[in-house]
């Protein structure tokens, strides 16, 4: 598995949602089937910060040596952050929080959050 692939694609894919999140939250709310009040907004807004954060990080140290503590500190938060995304979102897509589209974040937590940790537990190549 090639470690700088997998953080470009996790980039991209936060920075779609990040920049979602921030400037249009009612409207990739209802994409999920969801409805949000202002307070909800807000947060939305703060959690899509929280993406952009992590997608300028990864695209910025994706070039890090792979032993390099850095990139293995950004490996080890990618697999627990998305370890923990993807308890979350199974729990609402299983209690019907949002709509069949809520699978799509699931399925995307499980495979950033494997291939990282494969990157994590597998050794490096040759």
């Amino acid at each position: 598995m090639r470690l700088k692939i997998w953080m470009a694609a996790k980039a991209i894919v936060e920075v779609v949602f990040g920049v979602g999140f921030v400037v249009m939250p009612k409207t990739v709310a209802s994409l999920f089937g969801m409805s949000v009040d202002e307070p909800a907004m807000l947060m939305a807004q703060l959690f899509g910060s929280a993406f952009i954060f992590g997608s300028i990080v990864l695209w910025f140290c994706q070039n890090l040596d792979r032993d390099d503590v850095a990139m293995k500190a950004i490996i080890k938060a990618v697999v627990v952050s998305n370890a923990i995304g993807f308890v979350v979102t199974l729990m609402a897509s299983l209690s019907g929080v949002w709509n069949a589209l809520g699978w799509l974040p699931v399925a995307l937590y499980l495979v950033f959050g494997l291939a990282f940790a494969a990157i994590w537990f597998g050794k490096q190549a040759a």
